[in-house]
């Protein structure tokens, strides 16, 4: 595996990381105050699904980060 991949495969998984924390971050805090009892904003359905369908993806990412970083980097540099 070559530096270029080696690299894909780190920002790839940093930025799935983040973006699936930062997702659920949001929902967790949403949920902890509808069950608090505070007024919170109700958000339709398909928000809601969206947002679901944006973790899955991120969490998808974050499993298979080693094979597309792989296929990303694939004929970039470190050749002999």
């Amino acid at each position: 595996m070559n530096s270029h991949q080696k690299l894909a495969i780190l920002i790839l998984r940093l930025v799935a990381a983040v973006w699936t924390a930062f997702i659920v971050l949001g929902w967790s805090m949403y949920a902890i105050e509808a069950a608090a009892g505070v007024n919170v904003q109700h958000y339709p359905e398909h928000t809601v699904i969206g947002n679901m369908a944006y973790i899955v993806v991120g969490v998808l990412v974050l499993i298979f980060s080693k094979p597309i970083g792989k296929w990303l980097g694939r004929d970039l540099g470190d050749k002999a």
